[in-house]
């Protein structure tokens, strides 16, 4: 990073030079660039017009421009700008990896990966080439390609923190825990004070079930950025997981403190209300997790549990309609709605990816105890539900609510 003093500097030389010669297109060029370094984009921006308006040929200037209306949300006119830039200059690889990066913003990976591929073949050599499409084909769910344009960037850039914890994510959702973490040690290690591998290794951790190190690692993101959010919510769901449901709500609480649109962790924390029997909060909670995000089927289905329990009317017909009902936990819906039978729920379990189907048993399980407990057969709850627990990934709320019921239970005989 260029330090503000010599951004100033450059300013004045940049601003002499365009005095001595009022049409010295390069100079108001790279002085927007310094200005944009500044985080002065309006000023920036001002500065490139002049040069395209002085020479408007100039490519650079067209990408310069394009990154800063792209840093103020204006992907459109920075598209329009990496056009031009790659009009005047059709080997112009930074203009493709940057019109790639607007494209990615848009939610248009295909194009994106066009882009940066093209950026790549004139450029073998730009790691953030290989970085940005990685980030597209992981958008897209090709995590192997991913990983490999990752593994590229680290090749030519070995001390990019940043990539090593991408590459990390995009292992973890392979299921390599163990390549994930060491990811994620690496780039704690290249960078000490980078928040975002701690949350990411707790994460881990807690998928294999090592709780204790996980609340830790999140409790290390949170001392690094005491406004993460996800690292708050992500250390509720360890200590709910261990039993520790005080703990757990508060940082839900927290977590909602500092993103009040945080549905995910309303969710978890009307799961964890519901633990500890206060029905009430459990509601309220879950409703308003439904209300931020109302086509999560799961959020649907516990505030279809926890307002039964409530003797609140049901809304889970309704809520099918904001639900994609073609795919998994669809039969688990249709099941609540009398629509199919707990062992046709089962049966859809099935799946030939061996982590899939662990999961979806598991929730047949665990949603087929809460069925079965809601008819009052509670021997056959009881016995779904030690199913659950014993099987389901130690990442799975589902796990906690088995562990929960099987207490409850237990505690009524």
């Amino acid at each position: 990073m260029t330090p503000k003093g010599d951004l100033d500097r450059a300013i004045a030389d940049y601003t002499e030079a365009v005095r001595l010669n009022p049409k010295y297109s390069v100079a108001y060029s790279n002085r927007g660039t310094a200005y944009a370094a500044k985080g002065d984009l309006d000023r920036a921006i001002n500065d490139y017009n002049q040069a395209i308006r002085l020479d408007p040929k100039l490519s650079i200037a067209y990408n310069n421009r394009g990154i800063a209306y792209a840093s103020k949300g204006d992907v459109d006119r920075a598209i329009a700008d990496y056009n031009q830039a790659i009009k005047f200059n059709p080997r112009y690889a930074a203009a493709y990896n940057n019109r790639g990066g607007a494209y990615q913003a848009k939610g248009d990976l295909d194009r994106a990966i066009a882009d940066h591929t093209e950026a790549i073949r004139l450029d073998l050599k730009d790691a953030s080439a290989y970085y940005n499409r990685g980030r597209a084909y992981q958008a897209k769910g090709e995590l192997d390609r991913a990983i490999a344009d990752y593994t590229e960037a680290i090749r030519l850039v070995p001390k990019d923190a940043v990539t090593f914890n991408i590459r990390g994510v995009a292992l973890d959702g392979k299921g390599d825990l163990d390549r994930a973490i060491a990811d994620y040690t690496e780039a704690i290690r290249l960078d000490p004070k980078y928040a975002a591998p701690y949350n990411n290794r707790g994460s881990s951790l807690r998928t294999s079930g090592d709780f204790d190190s996980a609340i830790a690692d999140f409790t290390a993101a949170i001392r690094l950025n005491a406004n993460f959010a996800g690292a708050y919510s992500n250390r509720g769901l360890a200590y709910t997981a261990k039993g520790d449901f005080d703990r757990a709500i508060a940082d839900y609480t927290e977590a909602v403190r500092l993103d009040p649109k945080f549905a995910f962790a309303y969710f978890n924390r009307g799961l964890t209300n519901l633990y500890t029997g206060e029905l009430p909060k459990a509601l309220a909670d879950l409703n308003q997790a439904s209300a931020l995000n109302p086509k999560d089927a799961y959020t649907a289905l516990w505030l279809d549990i926890v307002g039964q329990r409530s003797n609140v009317p049901s809304r889970l017909p309704q809520a099918t309609a904001a639900i994609d009902m073609t795919a998994w936990p669809a039969p688990v819906i249709r099941m609540f709605l009398g629509q199919m039978t707990p062992a046709a729920v089962l049966a859809a379990a099935e799946d030939r990816d061996a982590a899939t189907k662990k999961g979806q048993v598991c929730e047949a399980n665990i949603y087929g105890g809460e069925l079965a407990l809601r008819n009052g057969a509670k021997g056959e709850a009881m016995r779904l539900f030690r199913l659950a627990a014993a099987d389901c990934p130690y990442n799975f709320a589902e796990r906690s609510a088995a562990l929960a019921e099987i207490k409850t239970l237990g505690e009524q005989h």
